[in-house]
């Protein structure tokens, strides 16, 4: 035989073995990426799993067995077929919940190599009061929270007012005491003094019973919701009542640390009504928060068979209603308020309570909040635009609540500040 034939012959029958060699490594190779990207993708399920087991076990600290079981219950309703073993411990004295939990995942290309299961794990630890918080709480107080079924001092079961200041002390007890924990609140109408020379009963700005500043002692902030009344006169400005809280935010008392969670919660129809007698040129309400349009008595009232204020027929005092260019305008001005608070890194809750209409089932959206400002009724609109200033996460409405019975708001302000006190710690 010819020396170079049985030379290429070898060469050739060497490539052929390299060559399966080489596609056994890749075939194993491809094996392993496919196994271990199925890995990681089921630990990212399993740490969504564990971040919220935790944060559902520590806002239940603390009760130790109640700690444990809601967070054993997140647990098995997300990973259900029990393959899932996992370790809960709660610690009530830190107030901190850490979980555990570890899940077998069967293989398919590995078992090649006798592999057959791979385990992965994560694990998850939250608590409260762990990370700076200021939190300020900004309550309507127009004539409609001092509304039937109220009594000349507010002070009655069932009188919206009177059951939004317990709601707001409930807020601040859930959240206080705490050192790493601030918490304000102010109540807000069309204006606030001083000055005012229209004699409307704005809310006075300079009076510290009323306006509370950041603190976190809780007899503090009670004193000052207890001081506040619903008073009628002076329209509604919910982009007053936003201003007017970022300004107790950002205020004294404020933590400095560049990791503070920043929270506005705000109570309010959303039926923003302008009322001629409240604006002071060059002091209340802000620039940022007065109508550039002046109203006229032939403005048309758009609402339907809502309870907002000025139904009637427009006046010099009571130029028209919620549903007039300037009510439109505020609405506008109102979420560019609310839009360049949550740019600051504000979080803002809006508890939508006694608003015209049925819920829409919404969530916000450009479309459907690109609407704001335009001619809808207060069925609409008034829900609309409390969506649409919420910092609610893309696709939900969870920094959205809608009361239409004042009793459920304690209820209502206990669930946001767990919300705002138990954050993930790892």
């Amino acid at each position: 035989m010819d020396e170079r034939a049985r030379v290429r012959r070898d060469d050739s029958g060497q490539v052929a073995v390299l060559f399966a060699m080489l596609t056994l490594i890749l075939i194993a190779l491809m094996g392993l990426a496919a196994d271990v990207g199925r890995l990681y993708v089921v630990r990212a399920e399993l740490g969504r799993t564990v971040d919220a087991a935790a944060l559902a076990g520590a806002k239940e600290l603390p009760s130790l067995t109640n700690a444990t079981q809601h967070a054993q219950d997140y647990i098995n309703a997300n990973e259900p077929g029990g393959n899932v073993t996992d370790t809960i411990t709660p610690d009530a004295a830190s107030q901190q919940v850490s979980v555990t939990a570890s899940k077998k995942v069967d293989t398919i290309f590995m078992r090649v190599f006798g592999i057959k299961t791979m385990t992965v794990t994560n694990s998850a630890t939250a608590g409260f009061g762990v990370i700076p918080v200021d939190a300020v709480m900004a309550i309507d107080a127009t004539g409609s929270m001092g509304a039937s079924p109220c009594n000349g001092q507010q002070s009655n079961s069932g009188c919206p007012e009177y059951e939004a200041k317990n709601a707001a002390k409930s807020f601040t007890n859930t959240l206080l005491p705490s050192a790493n924990t601030s918490v304000g609140a102010l109540p807000f109408r069309g204006c606030y003094n001083p000055p005012n020379t229209k004699g409307v009963p704005c809310v006075p700005a300079n009076n510290g019973n009323m306006i509370v500043p950041l603190n976190n002692d809780a007899i503090t902030v009670t004193n000052g919701i207890n001081a506040i009344s619903a008073r009628g006169g002076t329209g509604t400005n919910v982009c007053g009542g936003l201003d007017r809280a970022a300004q107790v935010l950002y205020g004294s008392g404020s933590h400095a640390a560049s990791n503070t969670i920043r929270v506005i919660v705000i109570l309010t129809d959303a039926a923003n009504i302008y009322n001629a007698a409240s604006y002071v040129a060059g002091s209340s309400p802000a620039a940022a928060c007065t109508p550039t349009t002046s109203p006229s008595t032939s403005d048309a009232y758009l609402g339907t068979a809502c309870s907002a204020p000025g139904q009637g027929t427009p006046n010099a005092w009571n130029p028209g209603s919620y549903r007039t260019t300037p009510g439109r305008q505020l609405d506008t001005e109102t979420v560019a308020r609310a839009d360049a608070l949550k740019t600051q890194g504000v979080e803002i809750y809006v508890v939508n309570f006694g608003v015209c209409g049925t819920d829409d089932g919404t969530t916000p959206s450009a479309s459907y909040c690109g609407n704001i400002g335009n001619a809808d009724p207060d069925t609409i609109a008034s829900q609309r635009l409390a969506k649409c200033i919420a910092s609610s996460t893309s696709g939900t409405n969870d920094h959205y609540f809608r009361v239409d019975d004042p009793t459920a708001l304690s209820g209502v302000f206990t669930k946001i500040a767990q919300n705002i006190a138990f954050r993930l710690i790892k």
